[in-house]
């Protein structure tokens, strides 16, 4: 097995954490995973302003590619952690793990382009930008990046699994995401003479109460949807009948067909509720992320290697999603080829860190940055060397 340099691992682990930037704003951070890919001899594009896209050809060309994504964006969190190496900047923390994967990847490519020479095909790394927003992936899409490799691999913190340990879907591993805004336009009337008015509100109440009885009517069981409503904004005053409303929200599914049915129905609700009112109605619909679904014949490969790396014990297959109704866009890379993803534990018994994603007082084991690099080596260099 293959390792990384853990001392650069680390270190580039602690600026990253210490120098966060939001999603669609991480312009130090594409600079500094930039100067490092020049520095270790890889080629790279940009990507929007703030992703990078490099590629590592080894010594002959066997047809095969792999790509490996980090990605790279912070939280708007005020981070509230005793780690030296806390963020600098006020009201941003890296509170997902982004700024491990990004480390890894940094540490797993300077090894590879050190390796270059020993093995045969692409490696593809892909620094992606706006995971936390929703549209990251889809930079990489419209420049054609999220195909033409017949692998891609990604890795995610564990907060609540052990440092040292690896655990992987059995399939499914994260729901779909996708955002929906309505909006119901009628007409002002004064509140005591409600028949000269189209009362927006009114069919936004009805209209969220219809949605909230989706999930528990619209599919069986076996197949888990999740239907949440964050805003409904409506009204001026106390007296005067609403002419506007916006209702927005989220729904969530593990395959594609229940996340078309979803859309429809909400479609359907949303014309309904506008004839009982007589008030005009607006749909609007944006996919943050498709459900992320491992490969199994990836997710094998990824569980050998890690197995090789810790120790058989050190790896396990979840029945259910890891990641549940949560969605992540490293679902976009894998829509034309085989993948998996991995959740790397890093949480050191004792521990003062939070067990939770986008916590405040998150602090992950170092030893996980190492860890996530030489997964990434790893199978790399395990799919680019078989010759079956």
């Amino acid at each position: 097995m293959q390792h990384c340099d853990k001392e650069f691992a680390q270190e580039s682990r602690r600026y990253l954490h210490q120098h966060p930037e939001l999603s669609g704003q991480e312009y130090d951070t594409a600079k500094f995973i930039r100067e490092k890919l020049r520095e270790f001899g890889i080629e790279y594009q940009a990507v929007g302003e703030t992703g990078t896209y490099g590629w590592i050809k080894g010594h002959q060309d066997n047809g095969r590619k792999i790509l490996l994504r980090a990605d790279i964006d912070a939280l708007p969190i005020e981070e509230q952690t005793d780690l030296p190496y806390k963020s600098v900047n006020p009201g941003i923390m890296h509170a997902c793990g982004h700024d491990i994967h990004t480390a890894a990847l940094l540490a797993a490519a300077k090894k590879l382009a050190e390796l270059k020479d020993s093995f045969s095909g692409t490696v593809l790394l892909a620094f992606q930008q706006a995971e936390e927003f929703g549209h990251g992936a889809q930079y990489f899409q419209e420049q054609g990046l999220t195909k033409g490799y017949e692998r891609a691999f990604g890795v995610h913190i564990a907060p609540d699994v052990p440092v040292g340990k690896v655990v992987l879907s059995r399939k499914a591993d994260a729901a779909s995401c996708d955002f929906f805004r309505i909006t119901l336009t009628g007409r002002k009337a004064h509140t005591s003479k409600p028949h000269l008015g189209r009362d927006a509100l009114q069919a936004g109440a009805l209209l969220v109460g219809e949605i909230a009885k989706l999930p528990g009517r619209l599919l069986p069981a076996s197949e888990p949807i999740n239907i949440g409503i964050g805003t409904f904004k409506a009204g001026t005053s106390y007296n005067i009948i609403a002419d506007h409303a916006v209702i927005e929200g989220s729904f969530r599914a593990f395959s594609e067909d229940s996340r078309q049915q979803l859309k429809k129905k909400i479609s359907e609700l949303a014309d309904s509720a506008g004839l009982s009112y007589g008030v005009q109605v607006l749909c609007e619909y944006d996919c943050f992320a498709r459900a992320l679904i491992n490969d199994e014949t990836a997710r094998q490969e990824v569980a050998q290697v890690a197995e090789n790396l810790l120790g058989k014990d050190k790896v396990e297959i979840s029945e259910a999603p890891i990641f549940g109704f949560a969605g992540d866009d490293f679902s976009e890379y894998l829509q034309e080829s085989q993948g998996a993803y991995a959740h790397v534990g890093v949480y050191l018994e004792g521990s003062a860190s939070a067990r939770v994603l986008h916590s405040e007082k998150l602090a992950p084991a170092e030893e996980a940055v190492d860890i996530a690099a030489d997964l990434h080596i790893n199978y790399a260099l395990e799919y680019l060397g078989r010759n079956d």
